[in-house]
């Protein structure tokens, strides 16, 4: 699996789009694709929970961490929850993608940049049953 460091700040580029996971300004609330800008809206700490591929990923600006509202289903937008949201993380298992698959624990339930991995400013961070690919696939980018 990729190195992720537990406690670690991280940015998440997506593969397709090449925009990064943003909590937006707007309402703090909405995740959203944005061209990268190393703001801290764009900076996330990961925090292992003690299982082997169970991680929480929380914002560097707010504290929140990336979730949903809800049951897992295809298209339910990500947003920022104020409790801690479990996730498993893959290696990327698309050929053409270098990254990382972050699904919701336990499910096939993948973070995927809707519309295909559609590179304009605001397009929705969802979840999607997970297929080939490459907007469901995240750069990690490291953060000082």
């Amino acid at each position: 699996m990729a190195r992720i460091e537990n406690q670690r700040t991280y940015g998440l580029k997506n593969c397709q789009g090449g925009t990064a996971v943003d909590l937006s300004g707007d309402d703090n609330h909405t995740i959203i694709g944005y061209y990268p800008h190393n703001g801290s809206n764009q900076a996330w700490i990961f925090q292992q929970d003690g299982d082997q591929n169970g991680w929480y990923i929380k914002s560097s600006r707010t504290g929140q961490y990336l979730g949903i509202e809800g049951n897992a289903y295809d298209g339910i937008p990500i947003v920022a929850v104020p409790s801690p949201f479990k996730w498993d993380i893959r290696d990327s298992d698309v050929g053409s993608a270098h990254g990382i698959r972050i699904l919701v624990h336990g499910t096939n339930y993948s973070l995927d940049l809707s519309d295909h991995g559609n590179s304009a400013n605001g397009t929705k961070v969802q979840l999607w049953g997970s297929w080939a690919g490459a907007n469901q696939i995240w750069g990690l980018v490291e953060r000082p």
